[in-house]
């Protein structure tokens, strides 16, 4: 039926304040007035649909569409959307809730390039997101409780454009020389990975934790969440410097990634030696996107022995796919680490739409196994023999 409807869309920025977008007609009001909420604009069509578009931080981008929004209704009823996301297919789907706290799943339809939904509204705020948002809060709640239970050093970074801390931690002794690195949340939408990388995070402190021998040799540094400002505003990939953060591991144009760089150089000039690194990501399926070994990388076979002991592990519940890969000039973070300390970079890819309960299953196997195939690991394994073999 036709609703006739009076539209009033705001749209303002406020520095260190969400992006905050309504839409109010008649009788039903959309909002994103809150921390990574993404609406962009709103109509209502002849079909009486609500249509609602949400557009990328810039262009080009590779697109991961973000959306977070909420919807009330005057009265009790039955609202049909369309989502849709400037000519970009949808990634995500879609989840709600009341409390924000509480996420499931809402049946949805494809319509086009966009998304199609129907809920019932009320005056209570029902929340619709791309993904249950993991914010910047949550990282700063869940450091402080691992400090709480675990050796762990914090350590602030830098800052982001915004101001914002980049935050992490290590696990580390002066007498040890050899590093891990894990890094996380360089694309905001990409949640079931930081789903992975916390579960990753609990085992890994929880076995090293009761295992001497690992903290007797390996230090390691952690940063979960290095793109704070693009969480907070709801971005698709970009910080606010309009870049991908994973293309910019060679020129180090964003202080975001010239912050880690700088602590690497620190290690480096101490004497450390980084012998892995890893970022956790999404995309549509899990992979685990890994530096070839007829690369100058060493030890050459070891994240193939990981992969191996994982998928004996997890065989029958999950298939480890193992895409070697090389990016050179890309800026790419396994790049990075393979070109500059000659080890093994991996990207760890958890589908977009894999149940949690699954995720965190093979994340803690992940980080036994890792742990594992590092301590079979000797020290000078690490190094890349440069030397001739008929000189050697």
């Amino acid at each position: 039926m036709f609703r006739f409807s009076i539209l009033l869309c705001t749209v303002f920025t406020l520095y260190l304040l969400p992006k905050a977008n309504a839409c109010e007609f008649s009788d039903v009001s959309f909002s994103a007035d809150f921390v990574s909420g993404s609406l962009d604009s709103c109509h209502l069509n002849d079909s009486g649909e609500y249509v609602l578009t949400f557009l990328p931080e810039d262009k080009p981008i590779n697109p991961s569409p973000w959306f977070y929004f909420s919807v009330t209704a005057k009265q009790p009823q039955s609202v049909a959307i369309v989502l849709r996301f400037d000519g970009f297919s949808p990634r995500y789907l879609p989840k709600f809730s009341r409390d924000k706290k509480h996420w499931s799943y809402l049946p949805f339809d494809t319509k086009g390039d966009g998304m199609t939904i129907t809920l019932e509204a009320t005056s209570t705020p029902l929340y619709i997101a791309a993904q249950k948002p993991i914010l910047n809060d949550d990282y700063t709640s869940w450091m402080e409780k691992a400090a709480k239970q675990f050796a762990i050093q914090p350590v602030t970074l830098g800052q982001s454009i915004e101001g914002r801390d980049i935050a992490g931690f290590t696990l580390s002794k002066e007498s040890n020389k050899e590093w891990v690195i894990f890094v996380g949340r360089q694309h905001p939408p990409e949640v079931t990975g930081a789903v992975a990388m916390f579960a990753f995070l609990e085992e890994f402190l929880t076995t090293t934790q009761n295992a001497s021998a690992f903290l007797s040799r390996f230090n390691v540094l952690v940063v979960p969440n290095i793109n704070p400002d693009g969480v907070y505003h709801g971005h698709w990939r970009h910080n606010l410097g309009h870049k991908d953060l994973n293309r910019d591991w060679n020129v180090f144009a964003q202080p975001e990634t010239r912050a880690v760089k700088a602590y690497l150089d620190k290690i480096t000039d101490a004497g450390g030696k980084i012998v892995m690194g890893m970022d956790f990501h999404s995309t549509h399926n899990n992979v685990f996107y890994t530096i070839p070994q007829t690369e100058s990388i060493a030890p050459t076979t070891m994240v193939v022995s990981w992969l191996d002991n994982l998928q004996q592990k997890t065989k029958g519940v999950f298939k480890v796919l193992d895409k070697p890969g090389t990016s050179p000039g890309k800026g790419v973070f396994k790049q990075f680490m393979a070109d500059v300390y000659n080890v093994h970079g991996v990207t760890y890819e958890v589908g977009d739409n894999e149940p949690d309960v699954k995720t965190r299953y093979v994340a803690r196997h992940a980080a036994k196994t890792l742990i594992d195939v590092l301590l079979d690991t000797k020290a000078e394994d690490f190094v890349l023999n440069t030397c001739p073999a008929e000189s050697c």
